[in-house]
């Protein structure tokens, strides 16, 4: 048996639409009897919203970055649970930084800056969010600020690190229970499947992927991801469907 955990943007899903020959792959892939899944920092959601334009079922799903994991009929193998006082005190923290914040697949987008493209409902304060617990969140700086979001990724883990995860993700930096990575959710999957280290294979082209490569022994990336991110994997490739081609072989 073989197991592919796939990143979804700028992995699979770019902009507005997902490459046929990746999506060929796929297909081809699972006919072979191999399991293929998501391991992201999107929402439920968020990844089946495209995932049904091409007819693509995943076999499993790590999502919000290790803060839940589900198997291919949606059964929770794992759903974290974050105090919703802890993220208004986080937030702060940030002086105020745009967020969206996930509750049992809904979305809260909180921002001061109207003109942002809005991810999800539009709130104005944390005190709108339903329930006291929630299972992710994320902060979101602008394309120029990447430099600024690694710093407060630091900052955050430096004061807090003892209650949550933070990962960046470009400018964004998404936040967990603490114990919940794609790393995490990659060896829950493993379990799960019963599969051995030899069989999992991971793909993904950004800061947060680092924790999959960590936790598995063959690991991919892309020519376009940041050169530290190149480093980490096992194996450098330009799209997704040649990562398939190379296991298949």
């Amino acid at each position: 048996m073989k197991l592919l955990a796939s990143d979804f943007d700028q992995t699979l899903w770019f902009e507005d639409h997902m490459k046929d020959k990746d999506v060929k792959a796929i297909h081809h892939f699972q006919k072979q009897g191999y399991l293929f899944g998501i391991c992201s920092g999107r929402s439920l959601s968020g990844v089946l919203k495209y995932s049904k334009l091409y007819d693509l079922h995943f076999d499993f799903y790590i999502l919000l970055s290790g803060g839940l994991i589900l198997n291919k009929d949606f059964e929770v193998l794992l759903k974290s649970q974050i105090p919703l006082d802890l993220i208004k005190e986080i937030y702060a923290f940030t002086n105020q930084q745009d967020i969206t914040v996930v509750v049992d697949d809904v979305t809260y987008f909180l921002t001061h800056h109207p003109q942002e493209k809005v991810f999800g409902h539009l709130i104005h304060s944390l005190d709108e969010i339903p329930q006291s617990y929630v299972q992710a969140f994320s902060f979101h700086y602008q394309e120029s600020e990447i430099s600024l979001a690694q710093h407060m990724t630091a900052q955050i883990l430096k004061k807090y690190g003892h209650d949550i995860e933070a990962f960046q993700n470009n400018q964004h930096i998404d936040l967990t229970m603490k114990g919940c990575s794609k790393g995490k959710g990659i060896k829950i999957i493993q379990d799960y499947f019963h599969l051995s280290d030899d069989e999992i294979y991971g793909i993904g082209d950004n800061y947060n992927d680092l924790p999959m490569f960590e936790a598995i022994q063959h690991s991919y990336s892309f020519d376009y991801a940041p050169i530290e991110v190149q480093k980490k994997a096992e194996k450098i490739v330009s799209q997704l469907y040649e990562c398939i081609e190379n296991i298949l072989k």
